[in-house]
């Protein structure tokens, strides 16, 4: 590269410039961009700044990041469509969906990829020089939202979101179609993909859950219709991610096995990470975070604690969530003679997550039924000792008795022996948080996961 460059005088043109740059261009798709990118930055602005932070251009001043946006775009960088990033994208929203979009964009720009991301909500506080937001819906979901506005929510989006993509599409030229989020079994399709004449590009469908318990009425009754659309958009894909293992299990008579990668979603390791130093507590902390239905299991933890207290331990446990299942929590806390052990948090920005984490001894999470376990990953990325259920996603999270604990669903005794063993051995339970940190590092950081979706990238251009 500094062959290249090094040939320009102190004074050159804009045209020389772009010369330079299309010589070099093919050598970019090969090497390492942000390392090539900084140093062609260094020698090339090294006379802009001599020359009072202009170029010139025929005589004319042109400004400096006139000039940065230009190279950048000289760079033959990777275009990627998405088509769909989360019901709420957001950088700093209670919303995982919309985290995991924003995180993704934000480390897979060091491989050189643009993105153009479509949403119904969108509210960035940092945007990101790689990503073009663009909001196509006019009011946000929530786990609250009724049926009305669900279906108001959807029907905007799925007409605005398809005009917009195909818009889009003809415009900019991507490279990659990404229809990322939300992604469900049997739920979720891609207008795009089923309507768009000569879709050319390679399209990618997924990170993908599954929905382990009751869903609403609504979708229900529309489950016919959308398992059908959502079959016939798998069958578009060239590729498809999903979470876990047992997930790709349920497409694997639907699409070839080797068109599917299996990428867990990811955690800010530099956000989530173990506290400076243990707080002093009156009693052995507990704590759970997630929603609050039935599936969750919550009424076993509860149960845990009750038979704990009875045998002398003193615990306190935290839950964080909201849920349709709260009030009846509520009452089986103060039926078992628990409700001063038990404190019900409601939602907690997703910002001021890590100090709850930081602060318990022990995460429980006793679901019975789970396609991935966010929370899991969280708690295991502060260096805390995860107590779970042996079902779905933290089957496949946990080495059980390495880096957490694994019992068996809808078993309070279970959970009560685990806590109690816990709290007793602290050595055990340092050394399980410490190979759980470095298991988040190792498995979920967000340069982990960038590193496999680049990869995956690589191979469909």
């Amino acid at each position: 590269m500094k062959n290249y460059l090094m040939q320009l005088p102190t004074t050159f043109s804009f045209l020389k410039m772009k010369n330079v740059i299309q010589v070099y261009n093919a050598e970019l798709k090969s090497a390492n961009r942000l390392i090539l990118l900084s140093e062609a930055l260094v020698i090339l602005l090294k006379p802009a700044l001599v020359c009072n932070c202009h170029v010139f251009s025929f005589g004319k001043p042109i400004a400096l990041n006139f000039l940065l946006f230009t190279i950048l775009d000289r760079l033959d960088m990777t275009r990627v469509l998405v088509s769909s990033a989360a019901h709420v994208l957001s950088d700093y929203l209670l919303t995982s969906e919309g985290n995991h979009c924003y995180q993704l964009f934000k480390h897979l720009a060091r491989y050189g990829y643009q993105f153009e991301a479509l949403s119904p909500y969108i509210r960035v506080r940092k945007p990101l020089d790689n990503v073009a937001f663009h909001q196509v819906g006019s009011f946000k979901m929530s786990p609250t939202s009724g049926v009305m506005q669900k279906c108001a929510l959807h029907s905007e989006f799925l007409f605005r979101g398809l005009i917009k993509a195909k818009k889009l599409l003809d415009e900019m030229k991507p490279d990659i179609v990404h229809h990322m989020l939300p992604a469900v079994f049997n739920y979720t399709f891609s207008p795009l993909a089923l309507l768009a004449k000569n879709l050319k590009q390679p399209f990618v469908f997924g990170p993908i859950s599954a929905h382990f318990y009751e869903r609403p009425v609504d979708e229900k009754v529309l489950l016919p219709f959308t398992s059908r659309l959502h079959r016939a958009t798998i069958q578009k894909c060239d590729r498809l991610i999903t979470v876990t293992n047992q997930i790709k299990s349920f497409y694997e008579t639907l699409i070839d096995p080797q068109l599917i990668s299996v990428i867990p979603l990811g955690v800010d390791t530099e956000t989530f990470k173990p506290a400076a130093k243990e707080e002093e507590k009156e009693s052995f902390e507990i704590l759970y975070a997630g929603s609050l239905y039935s599936l969750k299991g919550l009424p076993y933890l509860i149960q845990a604690i009750a038979s704990l207290r009875k045998v002398g331990l003193k615990t306190s446990l935290t839950i964080i969530g909201e849920g349709q299942q709260k009030q009846a929590l509520i009452t089986l806390a103060k039926t078992l003679s628990v409700e001063k052990d038990v404190k019900f948090e409601g939602f907690v920005p997703h910002s001021e997550m890590p100090k709850y984490y930081k602060r318990c001894d022990v995460f429980c999470f006793p679901s019975l039924g789970e396609p991935f376990g966010m929370a899991v990953v969280e708690a295991m990325a502060c260096g805390k000792t995860v107590i779970a259920t042996n079902v779905g996603g933290p089957s496949e999270i946990i080495h059980d008795e390495i880096d957490g604990i694994l019992v068996p669903p809808a078993d309070p005794q279970a959970i009560a022996s685990q806590i109690m063993r816990l709290a007793q051995n602290e050595s055990e339970r340092r050394k399980m948080g410490e190979k759980a940190r470095r298991k988040a590092v190792q498995s979920f950081s967000w340069t982990t996961i960038a590193e496999k979706y680049h990869q995956l990238y690589s191979k469909l251009l």
